[in-house]
């Protein structure tokens, strides 16, 4: 089994090696170390906190990572391309949310209200993140902007324009994610209803 796991991180380190190679001359360079960092710091987490993800859990994440910072520039490309990730993305975190509650001795339902709480902290998190970076670097995280893109997280040297502000993108995005944790928690009471039927 050990041998096997050294294979598999092995083949993880090749192709992250390659991912920042490959992006190294490129203005996306920052998206791909992001990319890279989200990776680790999701395995460092596993293996200090003793949660034993299992592999499906490290393929959301790669998921994840790889649409919200590898592919960001489809931000600039596809306006709506940000409220389907904000959709998406905690509605497929709280699969790795719930797996780290599931291990706690408490009902099914608390559990739900656990992760949907967790989620939204997550979420609104991320967007005072956001807020702060566009603060003090004016990176254009917050908005939905349409123009010439250059760079993973700038669109400053290009010529763009403002679909949606600042303010109500944020309410969207919050929107949204609070969609997606309910719509995970719709899916697990759905599913145990089925289970129990059958």
């Amino acid at each position: 089994m050990k041998k096997r796991l050294n294979w598999i991180y092995g083949i993880i380190l090749v192709l992250f090696l390659y991912i920042l190679y490959y992006f190294k001359d490129s203005d996306h360079f920052l998206g791909a170390i992001s990319f890279v960092l989200t990776i680790l710091l999701f395995h460092l987490s596993d293996k200090v906190f003793k949660i034993e993800f299992k592999i499906y859990h490290y393929i959301i994440i790669i998921l994840m990572a790889l649409f919200g910072l590898l592919f960001s520039p489809f931000y600039f490309i596809f306006p709506f391309y940000d409220k389907v990730l904000h959709l998406v993305n905690p509605f497929l975190g709280c699969f790795l949310v719930f797996y780290i509650i599931n291990k706690l001795k408490i009902d099914l339902k608390t559990k739900l209200i656990f992760t949907f709480s967790v989620l939204i902290t997550l979420v609104t998190f991320a967007e005072i993140v956001e807020f702060l970076l566009d603060s003090f670097f004016d990176l254009k995280l917050q908005g939905v902007f349409e123009g010439d893109f250059v760079g993973t997280f700038k669109i400053l040297s290009g010529e763009f324009r403002v679909l949606q502000d600042r303010i109500t993108d944020t309410m969207f995005d919050l929107i949204f994610g609070v969609l997606g944790g309910i719509s995970f928690v719709f899916v697990k009471l759905f599913s145990k209803k089925i289970k129990d039927k059958y």
